[in-house]
């Protein structure tokens, strides 16, 4: 048998295997047994026995051709595979007299590299380190750090203590400062200039807590994104490192801070405002929310200035939601004077809120968004300019408008004991009581039932019946301010079992497709002519016993 390592494949044929290849698929099929030879054989098998042959050898040949250009790749990947980034660089490290770390490169009798490679310019661990300074294109920063026996380690931004930093950005630059890892040597002594090393982009010196010191520079950015240009101590000589070993020796003072604009309550007692006042240039006068404390009313919040409403639930929870806990993109400036508020167009600022919780008032401002959403935000507590996408503060971009309820006014039917309803000459007066009953459920447990009975001159009204008529009258849907007068269409007042007075909802023909609206005499929308029309018949209907449909 032949030596499969004498077989080579060729992605060519040659005439010699264009023969193989005929006389394999024009070969004698008489080794088939005798019961098939006596079948007969029509020339439409032997085309489909042949069609079939042909498909199974191009889809071997296909596929000893992929294994072929698989294996050369292999072999040239392996081939070319830069040994700098498998093995060590011969470098030598070590302390000068002034406790400065060195490090030379080892070249041979012709001057050039000995064995080029990868590997750390300085071997430390973050809590050896005790003070780091960088100088940047976005000015400079020093950390200083302390590692308590058996804590983790605490990192302080110098001259910014009393500002909460961020998570993670220290820790990113002293692992990359106790390391000053590169991938390969670039030069033993090179032209600075040619790096971008003689104007560095950055310049790093790191205190250790053994009292010696190291020093880097951070040049410019290698073609092919292959890293970054790097030069240690006072050598020429220059290194390449991985962009994200030296990345965050750019960071500014403002990566630092923490993005949180607000601090989340620890007591959820704390959470609720007792007011919310939006203002600011975006509006002409100032919108005042407070929460709503009845609970007879469907709502969580009312507007109490310009105009006096219950607030739209899904608004309303919005702006509640973008005051406490807010964290932004990023930092901008810290500590802003005037002239930089004035440049972020905060000195005016576009929207302003004023919340006041039980335990804190917090105060914020907003510019307006450029093209892409995002605003300046300004917390004057805390002395931050941030940048924030302006869709996350729902009270930048609210209005009374908005803010309109949803439904004209809904109730909730455990706290009503009456409703009055008159519409022309028709006029009727309903009796509500709700009352708590045990019952069980289909298991045999047994719970609270609220019951709800309604009746009409002594006349116990159908209870499925009264639940629509009650659901109608609570989903009128509010369609916007549509004016005022007109002649009065409907009108409905209910009363309740608690000290609330009583409320009525009156309905105006202005002569347009929306009926106008008014609670307690003040203008709170519209509702559409059709529904209203429609809700006008139903206290006759369900009087007399007759179905009340949804609307």
């Amino acid at each position: 048998m032949a030596d499969p390592k004498d077989t080579k494949v060729k992605t060519e044929t040659t005439p010699d295997a264009d023969k193989a290849l005929e006389s394999f698929l024009n070969r004698d099929q008489g080794t088939e047994s005798a019961e098939k030879q006596t079948k007969p054989d029509t020339d439409k098998k032997k085309i489909n026995k042949r069609i079939l042959i042909i498909a199974i050898a191009v889809v071997a040949v296909a596929a000893l051709v992929a294994l072929l250009i698989f294996t050369r790749s292999q072999t040239k990947s392996e081939y070319n595979e830069d040994e700098a980034t498998v093995h060590p660089a011969d470098i030598t490290l070590g302390v000068n007299a002034d406790g400065e770390h060195t490090a030379q490169v080892a070249l041979d009798e012709d001057g050039n590299i000995k064995k080029n490679g990868s590997g750390n310019l300085v071997s430390y661990v973050p809590a050896d380190i005790s003070r780091i300074d960088v100088e940047n294109t976005d000015g400079s920063f020093s950390v200083t750090s302390k590692t308590p026996e058996g804590e983790a380690t605490v990192y302080t931004l110098v001259g910014f203590e009393d500002y909460p930093m961020q998570s993670g950005i220290a820790d990113g630059i002293a692992t990359d400062a106790s390391a000053m890892a590169f991938t390969k040597i670039i030069s033993p002594d090179g032209n600075l200039a040619d790096y971008g090393l003689d104007k560095p982009k950055a310049k790093v010196k790191v205190a250790f807590q053994d009292k010696t010191a190291a020093q880097l520079r951070v040049g410019s950015e290698a073609p092919g994104e292959a890293g970054t240009y790097i030069a240690f101590g006072d050598s020429d000589a220059v290194y390449l490192a991985a962009k994200d070993a030296v990345d965050s020796f750019m960071y500014s003072v403002n990566d630092f801070i923490s993005l949180a604009v607000t601090d989340t309550p620890e007591d959820s007692d704390n959470s609720t405002f007792k007011t919310l006042t939006v203002s600011g240039s975006r509006y002409s006068e100032p919108i005042t929310l407070e929460p709503n404390k009845d609970k007879a009313v469907d709502a969580a919040y009312i507007v109490t200035a310009p105009r006096r409403m219950y607030a739209n639930a899904v608004e309303s929870y919005d702006i509640a939601g973008s005051v406490r806990g807010l964290y932004a993109a990023k930092v901008v400036c810290v500590n802003p004077s005037d002239s930089q508020l004035e440049d972020y167009g905060l000195a005016e600022p576009y929207a302003e809120v004023d919340a006041v919780y039980p335990d804190a008032e917090i105060k914020l401002s907003a510019s307006q968004a450029d093209d892409s959403g995002n605003a300046y935000l300004f917390n004057p507590a805390k002395k931050i300019v941030y940048s924030i996408q302006q869709a996350t503060l729902s009270w930048a971009k609210t209005s009374v408008e908005a803010l309109m309820p949803q439904y004209v006014f809904a109730v909730k039917l455990d706290a009503v004991s009456g409703i009055k309803f008159s519409s022309g000459s028709d006029s009727y007066t309903i009796d509500v009581s709700t009352t708590t009953e045990q019952q069980d459920d289909e298991e045999g447990n047994t719970q609270d039932v609220q019951v709800t009975t309604a009746t009409c001159d002594g006349k116990k009204l159908d209870s499925d019946n009264f639940q629509v008529f009650f659901q109608n009258l609570n989903a009128i849907e509010n369609k916007g301010d549509n004016g005022s007068g007109g002649d009065e269409v409907l009108s409905f007042t209910y009363s309740y079992s608690t000290d609330r007075s009583d409320d009525t909802v009156k309905v105006y023909d202005t002569g347009s497709a929306q009926y106008a609206v008014t609670l307690n005499g003040d203008i709170v929308g519209s509702a559409s002519k059709s529904y209203i029309d429609s809700l006008i018949s139903q206290p006759a209907a369900l009087i007399k016993g007759d179905p009340v449909n949804t609307l």
